[in-house]
């Protein structure tokens, strides 16, 4: 018996010929299609016009969990503007190098996307040299007290005569204020700058082979707003084509970079994924079918439902996340299903003899239930991946839910509609498959059956034994290591002897002043860290421009050296090391009354450079970043973070490779609630349309088996999971279910054969399975190692799932027939 009539209501039945005799399910009245048609009209050019403003998020702190350290990396990236400073990497001879580099310098100085460009250290110094302990840390203001002692102003007042006396040396008039150089020495250490990039004041950017120089430069606008980002990476290609030579090689990191390329990455991996899941699918369909029309049938429904989809994802204000992106592959290789079974169904009222709105009824009355059960039941278990603390995730489950409910509707809808119209003429022979037909003997006997069963347990006592798959590294790949900014990051820390991992302190105040006093605070114990050897260095602000609070209280220290009373000390030393005392009168005045009047940071004055990388707002209040350079070794990074968590509670340790235990912990907390609720949606669906208790556990234990299956060969495989591909694994058990639920219910339909039941319905079951694999197969091509990693789980659930169902459902009613006969 064929599927249409084998589906079909009861009394709903006709017999062979056309006309209004054969109908096998009510026909729509003509006035409602219309009305129907054309709401599909204008829903379609909305979501056309609307798919246009669709938008790809370049934001990956969707990606991050939203508690904790984490949520602080949120933070910092979007009070920041998307992430650090933009750090050009010119790489050549020693003399090519540096001739790049300032004319690299100079091109950019004229981009309108770029505030201001630095190539090499600036030059620091205090304001007034009474000012010096302001900006002194413990060291420089111990260095400070002994210039002011006798026998430290001699000493620093010969140096002072012997720069004066150097050839080519000049005098700015700085040393009349100030002959000691008081003002240099807070800053006379090296200083560091965008993550461990060292120089000296006032000395190049460059490697100590001269082969590799940076030059940094202060992106305009935020690289998470509007087209900031794309806007300087143009400039930024500009400046580079212009300043580089044939012996130069010219580059740019930083989170304006990591952005635009971050951007560019999922706009072609969207792309890439969503064309190469329609040919798969397609192709697949097409050798169910062996029919080019069925084809041809099926694309127009899959791609409306598509567009309908993508009009709706336009609607998310951040655009789509870099995860997320995934729903239009898989939603074409999810959505097909519906079409399998449908035109199927229409082929065989065809068989029947049924033509035109006949052969539409009965196609659409056979399969309309039993496909957007499972349709809903798919969508439901995507929309379970709503409840995830991960932003992404939650819009990758909300996108393909509706993409596979709008999908079944647009298929259901439109495929009877052209199919009738292309299968005018005589209909087809049922095509065989021996594969199938190996498959149906694997089955055909109680002892066949035991042993076939057997074999697919057989993962369970495996996975005791070997264990689960094992987790990757890092959890999960959030910024992916192929992005040439990254590749540039790492070969910057090749060059100039650093390493990836830094952390970042962040401290947070009601304002900016209270949070810049209590990064002082953590700059204070990290300096005390860089001495016991347990960091390898560190960025802050405080080394160069602390907090008013703290450039007071340093000022205190300084007011107790008394310096009104080595006045008289100062004139005596100027005269015995053979200078005149008058010319720096000055600086005797200052001495006199030494000044108090400390420097605020200003985001436009002259330290705006550093006050931008260091200092930001947001609606929290305010927050002071610190950048710091683990050593990598565990039991030094363990202390120095404890040492820096007990400065106190508002100072918190985050960056990239804090990452890890907090999508441990969401995945900890996530993936047992989503694959409660994806397991109770399934059962509730398969209760619905196979009614039988004993049905529903058939279906159970084979969505288990085929998780099972999928755990062993990940393991073999050496495929180690992330957060993403274990989040998707409760999804599995919602788009597999078709397998199972259109066997059973094929089998118990009419009392059809066991090998009928999988001969007529296995090549469906296979082609619905290998278009769903198709669909996650097809981020394999991404560039963004979270979307391969759950194209790879997914690809293998689907394939193991129809594997699975197409032994266990047969060898399962086998082995219950006989004890159900006998009841």
């Amino acid at each position: 018996m064929s599927d249409a009539l084998r589906y079909a209501p009861r009394g709903k039945r006709g017999g062979k010929g056309g006309g209004n005799g054969g109908s096998g399910g009510r026909r729509t009245p003509p006035r409602r299609a219309g009305i129907l048609h054309l709401a599909l009209v204008v829903v379609t050019l909305l979501s056309v016009w609307s798919s246009g403003r669709l938008r790809l998020s370049n934001d990956l702190t969707d990606l991050f969990p939203t508690g904790g350290e984490a949520a602080m990396l949120t933070r910092f990236l979007r009070a920041f503007g998307g992430g650090d400073l933009a750090v050009f990497l010119v790489e050549g001879s020693p003399e090519s190098a540096e001739t790049a580099a300032r004319a690299l310098a100079s091109e950019l100085g004229h981009k309108a996307s770029i505030a201001r460009v630095l190539d090499e250290t600036p030059t620091m110094r205090a304001p007034d040299p009474t000012l010096a302990w302001a900006f002194a840390d413990k060291d420089a203001r111990e260095r400070l007290a002994k210039a002011v002692t006798q026998d430290g102003m001699r000493e620093r007042l010969r140096g002072t005569r012997e720069l004066l006396l150097a050839p080519g040396a000049t005098d700015d008039g700085a040393l009349a204020l100030d002959p000691l150089r008081l003002a240099a020495i807070p800053f006379e250490a090296r200083m560091e700058l965008a993550a461990g990039v060292k120089g000296f004041a006032g000395g190049a950017f460059v490697n100590e082979a001269g082969t590799a120089r940076l030059v940094i430069a202060e992106p305009k606008g935020s690289a998470f707003e509007g087209d900031n980002a794309e806007r300087f990476l143009r400039d930024a290609d500009q400046a580079m084509a212009k300043a580089a030579t044939p012996a130069t090689r010219l580059r740019v990191t930083g989170g304006h970079a990591i952005a635009a390329a971050t951007a560019n990455m999922l706009r072609r991996d969207m792309i890439l994924s969503s064309v190469l899941s329609s040919v798969l699918a397609a192709a697949f369909f097409l050798l169910t079918f062996g029919r080019l029309r069925a084809l041809v049938a099926v694309l127009p429904p899959l791609f409306l439902g598509t567009v309908w989809t993508m009009g709706l994802a336009a609607f998310f204000p951040g655009g789509i996340s870099a995860i997320a992106t995934a729903f239009a592959a898989v939603v074409v290789g999810v959505g097909v299903d519906t079409g399998v079974h449908l035109y199927a169904a229409l082929l065989d009222a065809r068989r029947e003899g049924l033509h035109g709105a006949d052969a539409k009824a009965y196609a659409r009355a056979a399969t309309m239930r039993p496909t957007l059960l499972a349709a809903t039941a798919a969508a439901f278990a995507f929309a379970s991946l709503a409840l995830s603390d991960l932003s992404a995730v939650r819009q990758l489950g909300l996108m393909c839910a509706a993409g596979e409910l709008l999908t079944a509707v647009a298929i259901l809808a439109l495929l009877p509609e052209i199919g009738v119209l292309l299968e005018r003429g005589a209909p087809p022979s049922p095509r065989r498959h021996r594969v199938l037909e190996g498959i149906a003997w694997l089955t055909g006997s109680r002892r066949r059956a035991a042993l076939s069963l057997l074999l697919t347990l057989s993962p369970l006592p495996l996975l005791a034994m070997f264990g689960l798959p094992s987790a990757n590294d890092v959890l999960v790949a959030i910024r992916p290591a192929a992005l040439e900014p990254l590749v540039t990051q790492r070969d910057i820390y090749r060059h100039f002897g650093s390493r990836e991992g830094q952390w970042l302190v962040v401290s947070t105040g009601k304002d900016v002043g209270e949070a810049a006093a209590r990064s002082d605070l953590v700059t204070e114990r990290l300096e005390e860290l860089v001495k016991a050897g347990t960091l390898d260095g560190f960025d802050a602000l405080g080394t160069m421009l602390p907090a008013e609070a703290t450039q007071r209280r340093r000022l205190d220290v300084r007011d107790k050296l008394d310096l009104p009373s080595r006045r008289g000390a100062l004139e005596a030393a100027l005269r015995e090391t053979g200078f005149d005392a008058e010319a720096f009168a000055p600086a005797l005045r200052a001495w006199e009354s030494p000044s108090r009047a400390v420097v605020a940071p200003d985001a436009h004055g002259p330290f705006a450079w550093l006050v931008t990388r260091h200092l930001a707002t947001d609606g929290g209040g305010a927050l002071a970043v610190s950048y710091v350079r683990p050593l990598g070794e565990r039991a030094a990074d363990e202390q120095a973070l404890r040492a820096i968590q007990s400065v106190g509670p508002h100072t918190v340790v985050t960056g990239y490779h804090h990452l890890e235990k907090a999508l441990k912990d969401t995945l900890v907390r996530d993936l047992p609630r989503v694959a409660l609720v994806a397991l109770v949606l399934v059962i509730v669906a398969l209760r619905a349309l196979l009614r039988r208790s004993v049905d529903v556990g058939i279906a159970l234990l084979a969505i288990t088996l085929e998780l099972a299956w999928v755990a062993l060969a990940m393991r073999f495989l050496h495929v180690r999971w992330h957060v993403y591909d274990a989040l998707v694994l409760p999804v599995l058990v919602g788009i597999t279910m078709d397998e199972s639920m259109f066997l059973l219910f094929a089998a118990r339909r009419a009392g059809a054969r066991l090998e009928d039941a999988i001969l007529e319905q296995g090549p469906l079951v296979a082609s619905t399975a290998l278009t769903t694999a198709a669909g996650f197969g097809a981020l394999l091509v991404c560039r963004f190692e979270g979307l391969r990693d759950l194209g790879t789980v997914g690809a293998l659930g689907s394939a193991l799932g129809l594997v699975v169902a197409l032994i266990v459902v047969p060898a399962a009613l086998r082995l219950l027939a006989k004890e159900e006969a006998s009841s």
